[in-house]
């Protein structure tokens, strides 16, 4: 058999044909991406040939990580390095970097005036996004390469960073070092609750200077906002809210003016009085609050809610949520979000509140 037929099969030479294997792409699967790319305007192809760099951000070194080679870069932070390094970048990069306090600053706006995309990104979420990459430990390096590979999956649905201007820069920092005196003020006055009177004596010089470096903030953001004429139209506006006084109106007047949120949603998730949902299959667990953003913030607009419900109309409100099995925080919350989406009105169409306007239900926002 194999003598009858092997000659004849060899003897008969059949056509190669080049046929399409599983590692080969159909040219008409080729057209189709490229058609798919065209038609969205090139964006996506734009995406892909913009580069992107992660910034791990020290208080004396800058590491850089590409998103294109993984190349590692160091410089120190400081402005004629970062303008250095800068130069040597191609037009519209994406840069990003986490938030750390004061020194971040520099990097990001001389970046931005270099006419780059700034992202500066919330270090709570880069973090959680670091360990889903189950990185073997915790380097500058690695860190550096994380976040430029966070920027490039994810920058998209983050806000492109805007310098503020010298006015909001000011103010911002003030708010910050006032929240940290607070802070400081109520730590020491609860460690001195259950002291003796003679042990207690020493500490009252330190809590007296406390109430007076208070004193001194607050004097000084006034002056700050006097100096802004829309900045001070805006806290005026904001401070008819009831319950909404100089400070809470001060720090909404300057978030809002800095971020121009779509709606009074993307305001109530940014101070992170959002509920955040739990649920799976049948089985869902209560909400609770997301609690992103800057919880000083969070603080005030709930403290704005607690002295909002002294006045009749929204203790009214107060006592339904009560009435409904809430407990007080959840109802304060409850205030508390309806506050700020009066707040985003007002900012928007320019007007005092006005409590005519509000219904006699109270849904829970």
């Amino acid at each position: 058999m194999q003598q009858a037929f092997g000659p004849a099969c060899r003897a008969k030479r059949l056509p190669i044909v080049n046929k399409p294997t599983s590692r080969q792409t159909p040219p008409r699967l080729l057209s189709i991406v490229r058609a798919v790319l065209m038609c969205s305007g090139g964006g996506l192809m734009e995406r892909s040939a913009q580069l992107n760099f992660g910034v791990d951000v020290g208080k004396h070194e800058l590491v850089i990580a590409s998103s294109v080679d993984q190349r590692i870069t160091k410089i120190a932070n400081l402005p004629d390095a970062i303008g250095r390094w800068l130069g040597t970048l191609p037009a519209d990069c994406r840069v990003g970097m986490e938030a750390t306090g004061i020194y971040h600053q520099q990097l990001a706006d001389l970046a931005h005036a270099a006419g780059h995309q700034v992202y500066v990104l919330n270090p709570r979420a880069v973090a959680v996004y670091l360990k889903s990459l189950r990185s073997r430990g915790k380097t500058d390096i690695l860190d550096a390469r994380g976040i430029a590979r966070y920027v490039q999956n994810e920058a998209d649905e983050h806000p492109l960073y805007t310098p503020p201007s010298a006015t909001q820069r000011s103010v911002q920092t003030l708010l910050h070092r006032r929240h940290q005196v607070v802070k400081q003020r109520a730590a020491l006055r609860m460690s001195c609750q259950s002291l003796d009177e003679s042990v207690r004596a020493p500490f009252a010089p330190l809590l007296v200077a406390f109430d007076q470096c208070l004193r001194e903030i607050d004097s000084q953001l006034r002056q700050r906002v006097r100096a802004d004429e829309q900045l001070l139209a805006q806290a005026a506006r904001l401070r008819s809210i009831p319950g909404v006084g100089p400070l809470i109106s001060t720090a909404l007047a300057l978030r809002l003016s800095r971020h121009p949120y779509r709606n009074s949603d993307a305001l109530v998730a940014a101070l992170g009085m959002d509920p955040r949902p739990h649920q799976s299959g049948v089985s869902e667990a209560p909400r609770h609050l997301s609690k992103q953003g800057n919880g000083e913030e969070r603080r005030l607009i709930y403290m704005a809610a607690v002295s909002a419900c002294r006045c009749a109309l929204w203790r009214k409100r107060f006592d339904q949520l009560i009435a409904r099995g809430l407990p007080s925080t959840a109802a304060h919350c409850i205030i508390a979000r309806k506050l700020l989406r009066i707040a985003f009105a007002i900012n928007k169409n320019c007007q005092l509140y006005r409590a005519e306007v509000l219904g006699d239900d109270c849904r829970a926002t």
